[in-house]
């Protein structure tokens, strides 16, 4: 059972909804804020009263007995966490003397409270399906079914408008073919497809731009969403005619569930074996990515599997319309073990997701264990981005841990090579991660010596050539994030 022992300063910061929670707790627990700290002998709970600007002081708590912290306070706060919850972890981190005292009446209360939710809930999964529940099963395969049938409406109208733009010429765009094709797209939200929407929606604005003023990037990069949205459209259809046809409308493993409107579930996820148990991770790179197409910013963080090697994600979405209130993700430097790791469906790089972690400090042989998991060689590496690239449906770019003897700069041109063995690739950063060439640059040449790079490969259609975009730098002694 988790204690108070896990609190470190990553765990309260990874805590807090926001940094002001953070400077604002450190601040009540720097000046003495807590008028008494007591914790459990057990150390899964720890309590106290702080000062606040009433007259009464406010009763706090952080409780670990659960499979993820629980934090309790008696302020106004809207936040959650809040200061006072975040400030006493400090207290805790700092070595404050806590008092060992039996737990608060109404603390047992409410963990009495979630235990018995809890096991009502294990004894509803359990118990044999009822004939309330086949109904329930019923109605819900039949609502499915339902939504299929509209979104394949919808698939037409999106069909037709790539059709349209491709024979028309996507320079002959002007204002008012733009505002009969943003209609269009706008008529697509109510069948259920946001993803081919935002797609149609990223393919107009382009198309509006270069009526104006031509540009050969912007318009291979307008036929390449043409085609991803048409791909995208006969996929989709395939999948929801046998789906219709087989009556098996429910969820699988497939990423055309979420391209067309689906959110999974953890237990969704858990049905159908994507999930990992006792799953060792460590965090290679994190950064903010906007996403225009989908009007959002999105934490992004690669990670690797330290049994398996496997590169995986995470992105916390943060539409733009809601940024304030969505908690952001942060860059984390802990080993985490996690009971069930659980990924969503999809080729390289899945993405990944789990309810609760416990985070320890890395050994210091962590770095040579991560560079044992690197790829055989390059010529494998751009073997399987290729396979993945040229899904139409994945990602413009896909991640690999490559080996590396060197990593050189032409004299001529500035641009890095990677060199491993007797193999090459040319370095070039990318629209995820535009300046991370420049910081490899500055790197001393021993950090560039017998390690391995976390790189981003992707396809330059003008050019037609496979680069790798640089994200970290592995060596025996550290982590180096490029951004």
């Amino acid at each position: 059972m988790p204690t108070a022992e896990i609190i470190t300063d990553e765990l309260i910061r990874m805590s807090a909804p926001n940094t002001s929670a953070v400077s604002n707790g450190l601040k009540i627990s720097r000046s003495g804020g807590f008028i008494s700290l007591c914790r459990t002998d057990d150390k899964t709970l720890i309590f106290g009263e702080c000062k606040g600007s009433g007259i009464k002081p406010y009763s706090t708590s952080a409780d670990f007995s659960g499979d993820s912290p629980v934090f309790r306070c008696s302020c106004p706060s809207r936040q959650f966490p809040c200061k006072h919850s975040i400030a006493i972890m400090f207290e805790w981190l700092d070595g404050k003397e806590f008092k060992i005292s039996e737990i608060p009446e109404d603390i047992a209360a409410k963990r009495d409270k979630i235990n018995k939710k809890a096991e009502k809930a294990a004894a509803k999964e359990n118990a044999p399906d009822s004939e309330n529940k086949k109904k329930t099963a019923k109605s819900s395969k039949n609502a499915i079914a339902k939504k299929l049938s509209k979104q394949a409406e919808g698939l037409e109208l999106a069909e037709n408008f790539v059709n349209d733009i491709l024979n028309r010429g996507v320079s002959s765009v002007n204002s008012s073919s733009a505002a009969q094709y943003k209609n269009l797209a706008k008529q697509l939200g109510d069948y259920y497809l946001p993803e081919p929407q935002a797609i149609m929606n990223e393919i107009i604005s382009a198309a509006e731009k270069i009526s104006s003023n031509p540009d050969d990037n912007e318009a291979e990069r307008i036929i390449s969403l043409c085609v991803k949205l048409s791909s995208t459209v006969k996929k989709s259809r395939e999948y929801i005619n046998s789906k219709l046809e087989s009556g098996e409308v429910l969820p699988q493993d497939s990423i055309l569930y979420e391209a067309m409107g689906g959110i999974w579930k953890l237990t969704q996820l858990k049905e159908l074996g994507l999930y990992k148990e006792n799953a060792e991770i460590i965090q290679l790179s994190f950064t903010v990515i906007h996403d225009s197409m989908h009007m959002a910013e999105v934490d992004t963080g690669y990670w690797i599997d330290l049994e398996s090697g496997e590169i995986s994600k995470t992105e916390n979405i943060r539409p733009l319309k809601a940024l304030k209130y969505v908690k952001a993700d942060d860059s984390v430097f802990s080993l985490l073990r996690i009971k069930e790791l659980y990924h969503y469906p999809g080729g390289c790089n899945k993405r990944i997701r789990w309810e609760s972690s416990e985070m320890t400090q890395p050994d210091d042989n962590i770095c040579s264990v991560i560079i044992s998991k690197a790829e055989n060689s390059v010529s494998e590496a751009v073997k399987k981005a290729k396979n993945e690239l040229k899904n139409t449906l994945s990602d413009t770019s896909v991640a690999f841990l490559i080996p590396f003897d060197s990593i050189e700069f032409s004299v001529s041109d500035g641009h890095a090579v990677l060199r491993y063995n007797d193999e090459t690739i040319a370095l070039r950063s990318n629209d995820n991660y535009p300046d991370t060439c420049s910081v490899l640059s500055v790197l001393g040449k021993d950090n560039l010596e017998n390690g391995a790079l976390l790189g981003e490969f992707f396809y330059s259609s003008l050019e037609r050539k496979i680069y790798i975009c640089p994200v970290s730098v592995v060596n025996s002694r550290k982590i180096i994030r490029l951004c």
